[in-house]
């Protein structure tokens, strides 16, 4: 027997006594005792030797193969023919595809998702802590306009749609075909829940006096409420969203009991479901929306990101979550902007946990009154490599659209509201990307007038006009503006973008103004009050009393921006 697999004997070691590894050993000659040496258990050896540490880098090696391969599939299936294929037939692929990960894979392995981190610094708000901001327009607090938002009523007759009575609006069918016809041609690109032929069975269950009280009575009926908000072709004389909200209350209403008392998976509560939280977002109320636990809540969320709300915590799941199907051919083209969509705002998320998230840059548990904090200690080398890492991912993202899809970067006219939106995105994360180093180049430019931080400002990049810190600057300046110009034609009219691109059309212009401000960077700025003025002539469109918009537009106004004519 290897005596490398021996220990004391079983006597000596109990009692903690020396021994000199003979047999009989000297203790237990003097004790006159049996000397049994005790075998040390095979396996022990082995968790400790080099084969454990080969069989986890092998499964390491395999998770890093696996992710690899679905990676090169997406790519080649995103650059295939001109003529796009069905979404069920990738998520058949999927699930049939034969790479798998070990299945004793270790999940401390695994790569945690990419969510919208708690108390990030992208908010518009944190552009208001800046001491020129401040000074200029006055002290607004962090969650302030999550503040204005959760003081905001329901409007008109969803103040009381939980004690007060269901009311039926008219069910004319000509009006009826009106409005859906509306909400498919304006509403349902967005977001395609079902087809036209599924919604139609519905409707004559509806007309029929089928199930009227069941949930896709709720659908339709939601249906009918979006389309009143797109529509100018009815034949009411009420508003839009007088006549909307006709057709909604009793949506909600049907919608609420069954949420209440549904207690089986089904689909077409979901769908419901998402409907509602579309006919907030079309209002411009993201906290109503974000407050409907849906589905949706395992999808990147913009009212999450821009109010910083409380999550669901079920975010972590959307991983998992199959991409979702085509159910016609006529509806591929709409299902290829959704996962399009769906992939930037989830590297949106990457950005805010890699640049904008306090807690993993340096572990502040509160942020600091000044966000540039965030980027202070990380230092040039570092924020260049991330800036320009999450910016290569940007580009290959946008390669990845079909090349029948993908939109022509800059300013030039889009008859597609899909492809306008992927434009917005695309140029608000190249924004978001390098605005640390605007950001930290407007901060260093005000230390420098402080005497006491003079000296420090020497060696300082951020305080000096250096090559790569300016390029990186101009960039931020240029997807600021064409962010704008692109924006201005999404927030003239209702849509689930609406409050999402105002206020981010109004962190672009504090953004450019803080630039213009700043010696280092102002000769970058070019005539910022044309645009300005556009943007708040769409805003007041929107601006009810005491709400996100009015708070907006009186923010905006208080920007002065030089007249370069």
């Amino acid at each position: 027997m290897d005596e490398s697999l021996l220990t004391w004997p079983t006597l000596w070691r109990h009692r903690k006594r020396k021994c000199d590894g003979k047999k009989p050993c000297f203790t237990c000659r003097e004790s006159n005792a049996d000397c049994v040496y005790q075998e040390l258990p095979s396996d022990r050896i082995e968790e400790s030797g080099p084969a454990a540490v080969i069989d986890r880098l092998s499964r390491i090696e395999a998770l890093l193969e696996q992710q690899s391969q679905q990676i090169y599939q997406l790519n080649v299936r995103s650059s295939q023919s001109p003529y796009p294929t069905s979404q069920s037939d990738y998520v058949g692929e999927k699930q049939n595809d034969p790479v798998r990960a070990p299945a004793d894979t270790d999940p401390s392995l695994e790569s945690p998702p990419f969510l919208i981190p708690k108390n990030h610094v992208a908010l518009a708000t944190t552009l208001l802590a800046f001491p020129q901001v401040r000074d200029l327009i006055g002290e607004y607090p962090r969650d302030y306009f999550f503040q204005v938002e959760e003081k905001l009523p329901l409007p008109g007759l969803l103040d009381r749609v939980h004690d007060g009575p269901l009311v039926w609006p008219a069910l004319d069918p000509r009006t009826m075909d009106t409005l859906a016809a509306a909400y498919f041609q304006f509403a349902h690109p967005h977001q395609p829940l079902f087809t036209q032929r599924m919604f139609r069975s519905w409707q004559n269950m509806l007309l029929e006096a089928q199930n009227l009280d069941g949930i896709t009575t709720s659908i339709c009926l939601a249906v009918y409420a979006l389309g009143a908000l797109l529509s100018a072709q009815t034949s009411h004389q009420k508003a839009p969203e007088t006549l909307g909200l006709e057709y909604f209350q009793p949506s909600l209403k049907i919608l609420i009991r069954e949420m209440l008392w549904e207690f089986r998976p089904n689909i077409l509560t979901c769908q419901a479901l998402l409907l509602a939280a579309s006919y907030f977002a079309h209002l411009g109320r993201p906290l109503d929306r974000a407050t409907l636990r849906t589905p949706n809540s395992m999808i990147p969320n913009d009212g999450i990101a821009e109010l910083d709300a409380s999550r669901s915590g079920i975010e972590p799941l959307g991983d998992s979550m199959p991409i979702p199907q085509s159910l016609e051919s006529s509806d591929d083209r709409n299902h290829t902007y959704s996962i399009a969509e769906h992939a930037i705002r989830r590297l949106l998320n990457h950005i805010l946990s890699t640049l904008y998230n306090p807690e993993s840059t340096h572990r502040y548990s509160i942020l600091s009154p000044d966000p540039v904090r965030v980027w202070q200690r990380l230092g040039l080398p570092k924020l260049l490599t991330l800036s320009a890492e999450l910016n290569r991912q940007l580009e290959q993202w946008y390669r990845s659209i079909p090349e029948y899809l993908r939109f022509p970067k800059g300013t030039d006219h889009l008859t597609s509201d899909r492809s306008r939106v992927l434009r917005i995105r695309y140029y608000m994360a190249r924004h978001l990307i390098h605005r640390p180093f605007l950001l930290q180049t407007v901060s260093r430019q005000q230390e420098a007038r402080s005497p006491a931080q003079s000296s420090l400002q020497e060696a300082d990049p951020f305080s000096l006009p250096v090559p790569v810190v300016m390029e990186r600057c101009e960039t931020c300046i240029d997807s600021c503006i064409t962010y704008l110009h692109n924006a201005v034609d999404m927030i003239d009219k209702r849509s689930p973008y609406l409050w999402t691109f105002s206020q981010n059309c109004m962190a672009s212009l504090m953004t450019l103004w803080l630039a213009e401000n700043s010696a280092p960077i102002n000769h970058l700025i070019p005539a910022i009050r044309p645009i300005q003025n556009i943007v708040l002539d769409r805003l007041r469109q929107w601006a009810v009393e005491d709400s996100s918009f009015d708070a907006a537009v009186r923010i905006v106004e208080q920007l002065t921006f030089s007249d370069h004519s």
